[in-house]
């Protein structure tokens, strides 16, 4: 077989991997912080993309545009979310809390998709761009792929050191280690999720923009995109922004290949073959994982 043909579907793998990264960054943050499964957190990516299709079509903005406008709406409607819906159930027992915090997510889920498919349809959107193509031999990679690839990667070097350095990074991974502890240290612990919950769908605004430029977007796709943010934060590791780009791009490469070799209808599944895989053999993860 021809090798431009793997490296082809390898720089495939890896874009898609790197969004899918970046739908995981958010739910890794609000699960290492809030011990929340969002189950509705891809679809934040569904919806959002919808939005950013539609805002394309009827202004044709730049995407950059659109990102900054969809970025604090997402965000606040992440605050208030868990602000109105989540941080109540703090108050009942751990299993109450953890059975109604699912319960809620999915509820979100099933409501966000309907609301969006009755707004906007339920056909796949785009932002239709064009671009100018780079040929490397017989490997042909379009300047919006490499642009929204260098992105991905400074966007996780920026945000690890941001988590790593600023006063809000600082107190989610003290929250993250000791709630009480960092109570008593002064942190306003609830506020922390609530920010931590806004945060986490603001990246996600970021990612839906991003993958609406490459791949269509429905409102009921978000399912499936949760089920690979939690198959990579289980290979990356909570709260490790480098494990989950790693993982992201792995799981990409895994998808990609699969379609290739295999057929098409069974990339979606690989998600599931490996998280199974994962829990079954390696349940502390892979090398990258951080050390508690």
């Amino acid at each position: 077989m021809d090798a431009s043909i793997i490296i082809q579907i390898a720089l495939g793998g890896i874009l898609l991997g790197g969004l899918y990264a970046m739908v995981a960054f958010g739910l890794s943050l609000i699960y290492g912080v809030a011990r929340i499964l969002n189950f509705a957190h891809g679809t934040l990516l569904a919806v959002g993309g919808v939005a950013a299709s539609a805002i394309f079509t009827a202004t044709a903005w730049n995407p950059l545009l659109i990102m900054a406008l969809l970025v604090p709406v997402l965000g606040l409607f992440g605050y208030v979310f868990y602000d109105k819906l989540l941080q109540p159930l703090t108050k009942r027992s751990h299993f109450e809390y953890t059975v109604g915090s699912v319960l809620v997510t999915v509820g979100a889920l099933l409501i966000l998709s309907d609301v969006a498919a009755w707004i906007a349809g339920p056909a796949p959107r785009n932002i239709p761009l064009r671009f100018e193509a780079m040929e490397f031999g017989d490997v042909i990679v379009s300047t919006t792929q490499a642009w929204i690839l260098g992105g991905i990667i400074v966007f996780t070097i920026v945000l690890h050191f941001y988590i790593k350095k600023s006063w809000f990074g600082r107190a989610m991974r003290a929250v993250t280690q000791d709630h009480t502890g960092a109570t008593i240290c002064g942190v306003q612990a609830d506020r922390v999720h609530a920010l931590t919950f806004a945060f986490g769908s603001g990246i996600v605004a970021i990612a839906a923009v991003l993958y609406t430029m490459l791949f269509p977007v429905d409102p009921y796709m978000g399912f499936s995109l949760t089920v690979k943010a939690f198959t990579i934060i289980i290979l990356g590791g909570i709260g490790n922004l480098v494990g989950a780009l790693i993982a992201g791009i792995f799981l990409g490469l895994a998808e990609g290949f699969t379609s290739f070799f295999w057929a098409t209808q069974w990339a979606p599944a690989i998600s599931i073959v490996l998280l199974l895989v994962i829990l079954v053999i390696f349940p502390q993860g892979f090398g990258w994982r951080k050390s508690k």
